[in-house]
């Protein structure tokens, strides 16, 4: 036949804008990178600081738009740092400045510990009897500092990474000895903060207000960045709007237009880079994998036609052939199920892909139209063990939410036909982003009352840690890796995508799961089946051996010349006398 580039596909591959970038699952990840700093470090560190490294498919989901909504955060985090560095430092200095204006002395019978007279100092504070040690047990900034310090180490690493946002997501049940020790901590750091509140009360009698100004002013700060990540996610990722919008753009900078462009040729393209430790990464987890090996007979027997005859000089079949009739019994499917229903199937993508190993740079992989019909031409008969031809099936349902992918490679050589079903399945974006999203979009930032300001006076440190992280931003150009150096390798390492998926699926979304499955099974099978008898070899074998598939529910681990086995450890010979004997 003669090729026809992207003839097998549902439809070619998506050009910028994504048309997933309004999916639910692209918001639900956007959001993500603003209630997780974990997951939003996450995406920046594989993205950005590791830049040499290809991306995985992005199945229903734009990854731009993530990446995109992860650097605006960063920046915002990064500003709230800078000014509270700057409020910390003001703290500081002025809580320094009576030291160097009046230094202690010690012939003050008042034991004030400074020159100037009664007020002029937040030792004072303290009342007679102090001493020389004053300056230093009066100094607020010195105390509040301790006081943060107090009370970060008594909250859990998820609490301190949402100090500057909404609540922390909840943890798992910690060990008695790890409650009792949280327990004790945070009894010290309330203790703390009530005894650093009895010295600021207590210095407002003597004009010295900076000590209870200042946790105010750091609240402010705390709390107006709380409010513009709300405002974020309530106006540009609320369920109703986000589709009308259009995407959050990267920064104009080249080496993120660089970055950006590399995403959007991988994130969608038939040449998929893999590693083999690894080489479905990005599908999910894989649901029911089978196979199987047939010996290919000619039909001897029975009533055969003079058009069904096959002359001699008939070339065996291939497994270009063997696509040919299933892909248009795949596309039947999709158009009967949008003319009839709203079933998910409507939507269904066939696509050819072509796994490739990966390489040592990240560019080398020519992703232009030429080179992907000559990698698909050459890989769909070929059967290599490391360039693999796949014809993948894709369905997302519940709103690009749940993500099934079947995979099929056949594969032809000598007598032998080999078909190989890989269905993997993408579990929904994590339960607890949907709900915190969905909560503020409604209803925006709404704390108990008395938390925003107690909350804020321990979020300096998350701040300030934020700030030495991130303020700099990672260095390199693309092919660069997060130390400056030369990428070692061009493989995906992590699905960003998988990162933020649920372990699990609903009953509902399985029984989903379970129909495709078997529609798109049916289908595959209904086509190999009229492929072997249109090129006039034996069905019946193949018949016997599909049927246990499509409806005893055995998944083939070995076959021989007709033969079936299922589970770990089976085996199966041929019968003599053609019959199948299994064990």
């Amino acid at each position: 036949m003669t090729f026809q580039p992207y003839a097998t596909s549902a439809e070619a591959p998506p050009s910028s804008p994504s048309p997933y970038a309004t999916s639910e699952a692209t918001r639900l990840l956007c959001a993500g990178v603003y209630l997780d700093p974990e997951f939003r470090r996450r995406v920046i560190s594989e993205l950005v600081e590791h830049d040499e490294r290809s991306v995985p498919p992005s199945l229903g989901f734009d990854l731009v738009q993530v990446l995109a909504h992860a650097l605006k955060a960063r920046a915002a985090e990064a500003l709230t740092g800078a000014v509270l560095a700057v409020l910390w430092l003001g703290f500081f200095a002025a809580s320094y400045q009576p030291l160097i204006a009046h230094p202690p002395t010690a012939h003050h019978s008042s034991g004030y510990g400074y020159g100037g007279g009664y007020g002029s100092s937040p030792s004072q504070a303290f009342g007679d009897g102090v001493g020389t040690a004053a300056p230093y047990v009066a100094n607020f900034a010195f105390l509040y500092a301790l006081v943060c310090l107090l009370s970060w180490f008594a909250k859990t690493p998820a609490a301190r990474d949402h100090a500057l946002y909404a609540p922390a997501p909840p943890a798992g049940s910690p060990s008695p000895l790890r409650r009792a020790r949280s327990g004790f901590l945070a009894v010290v750091a309330v203790l703390a903060q009530l005894g650093y509140w009895a010295l600021a009360v207590n210095a407002l009698r003597d004009s010295y207000y900076l000590g209870a100004v200042f946790p105010f002013a750091l609240a402010a700060v705390v709390w107006v960045h709380r409010l513009l990540a709300a405002r974020t996610v309530r106006e540009r990722l609320n369920r109703l709007r986000y589709p009308d919008l259009p995407p959050v753009e990267l920064p104009r900078r080249g080496r993120y237009r660089a970055l950006a462009a590399a995403i959007e040729a991988e994130q969608y393209s038939p040449l998929v880079v893999y590693d083999s430790a690894q080489p479905f990464l990005g599908a999910g987890v894989p649901f029911q994998p089978w196979s199987f090996v047939l010996e290919l007979k000619r039909r001897t027997t029975g009533r055969v036609l003079p058009e069904q005859r096959v002359p001699p000089e008939q070339p065996d079949l291939t497994a270009r052939a063997v696509l040919d009739l299933i892909v248009p019994r795949l596309l039947a499917l999709r158009q009967a199920a949008a003319e009839t229903s709203l079933d998910r199937l409507r939507d269904m993508e066939v696509r050819e892909v072509v796994f490739l190993p990966h390489g040592p740079q990240r560019a080398a992989v020519r992703r232009d139209r030429e080179a992907v019909e000559q990698h698909l031409r050459d890989a769909v008969d070929e059967g290599a063990e490391r360039r693999r031809h796949f014809l993948r099936i894709r369905v997302g349902a519940w709103d690009e939410q749940v993500v099934l992918s079947v995979l099929i490679r056949v594969h032809t050589q000598g007598r032998l036909l080999v078909l190989e079903v890989v269905p993997h399945v993408l579990g929904p974006v994590r339960h607890d982003y949907e709900l915190l999203a969905d909560a503020v979009a409604l209803r925006g930032v709404r704390l108990r009352s008395g938390r925003p300001a107690v909350s804020a006076f321990v979020a300096g440190p998350a701040a300030l840690q934020a700030l030495l992280r991130y303020g700099a931003g990672p260095g390199g150009g693309l092919g660069a890796g997060a130390d400056g150096g030369t990428a070692l390798s061009a493989r995906p390492t992590v699905s960003l995508r998988e990162l933020a998926a649920e372990s699990t699926v609903s009953l509902l979304q399985d029984l989903d799961v379970n129909r495709y499955v078997r529609t798109i099974q049916e289908r595959v099978i209904a086509g190999v089946r009229e492929a072997l008898h249109s090129e006039g070899y034996e069905t019946g074998r193949f018949e016997q051996t599909v049927v246990q598939v499509l409806e005893g529910g055995v998944y083939i681990g070995a076959m021989s010349g007709g033969a079936v086995a299922s589970g770990a450890g089976a085996s199966a010979r041929a019968g003599a006398a053609g019959g199948e004997g299994t064990t």
